[in-house]
């Protein structure tokens, strides 16, 4: 029984499946690695750090450099900024996408394909740096918090992504509510949010490692107090590199410490990804297939 069970493992995994693996193997590692390397780093003490220039494992254990972290004014409030603003930005768009997802999804939404077309239009075309700047401060939110929230609720490329979820949405359910009396607002929250896990879920991780790993606008767009981590750890790392430039000698952040930052930048995602992963793929799923 045991060989007649060996065989058919065997006959069942071909030389293809082998590639299969192999290839896969290696992009796990490359994907892998440099999240491991930059851990490790974090962890590692500089002094083994600089004593071998190249390093596949860490050598040493400490929390040094996180304990500098805490001990570092700018960067405790650098991360109350990027959970802030990733915790009300997230919501808040995943709200709003949602809902302009499903709108657009009706077919007999009036206005309908003038409006898709200026959803559409922003792919293609973009105002540029300057005019973005000058709208913000026109409209008052230059050097305000809300200037990393409000511009990019609604992103066309999200909402496209809702609006295909449920362009296959039964009808029958939504005309059954419509029939007992209920509103189009009442049948979005009582029926159509609660029976939407897959695609929230999506849209909350997208839009959420957006916000966390956002650096460009934050760093131009609001003053310095509130600026997410983010733009904080890439001055420290100018800041290092400029002074070694000019052959100072002076070393003002080391990578130990650069390694910790960009980890704890790292680890929110990896954490609440494993558990948002299966409703992110089926949310993705359905929508594109038909039939």
């Amino acid at each position: 029984m045991a060989d007649r069970k060996a065989g058919h493992w065997r006959d069942r995994f071909t030389f293809a499946d082998l590639i299969i693996v192999v290839i896969l193997s290696l992009a796990f590692f490359v994907t892998f690695y440099p999240f491991f390397y930059t851990l490790s780093l974090a962890v590692m003490p500089y002094e083994n750090y600089v004593a071998q220039r190249v390093h596949v494992f860490p050598s040493g254990f400490t929390l040094k450099a996180f304990a500098e972290i805490l001990e570092t004014p700018n960067l405790a409030r650098a991360f109350a900024n990027s959970i802030l603003k990733t915790a009300l930005g997230t919501t808040l768009s995943v709200v709003l996408t949602i809902m302009a997802g499903y709108v657009m999804s009706r077919r007999g939404l009036r206005f309908g394909r003038i409006l898709m077309v200026l959803f559409i239009v922003p792919l293609w075309f973009g105002g540029g740096i300057i005019a973005y700047y000058l709208v913000l401060r026109a409209v008052g939110l230059l050097n305000t918090f809300w200037a990393m929230v409000i511009p990019g609720l609604v992103g066309p490329t999200s909402m496209l992504l809702v609006r295909a979820y449920y362009h296959d949405y039964p009808e029958e359910v939504i005309e059954a509510a419509i029939v007992d009396g209920a509103s189009h607002f009442r049948i979005f929250w009582r029926i159509i949010w609660p029976t939407s896990k897959p695609i929230i879920a999506t849209m909350a991780l997208l839009i959420g490692t957006g916000h966390w790993n956002d650096y460009f606008w934050p760093s131009l767009v609001v003053p310095t107090e509130w600026q997410p981590a983010t733009v904080i750890l890439q001055r420290l790392t100018l800041n290092r590199s400029l002074f070694q430039s000019l052959g100072l000698g002076v070393q003002t952040v080391h990578q130990s410490f650069i390694a910790a930052v960009a980890s704890c930048l790292i680890l929110p995602v990896l954490v609440v990804y494993p558990f948002l992963q299966r409703y992110i793929v089926k949310g993705i799923m359905i929508g594109s297939i038909k039939g």
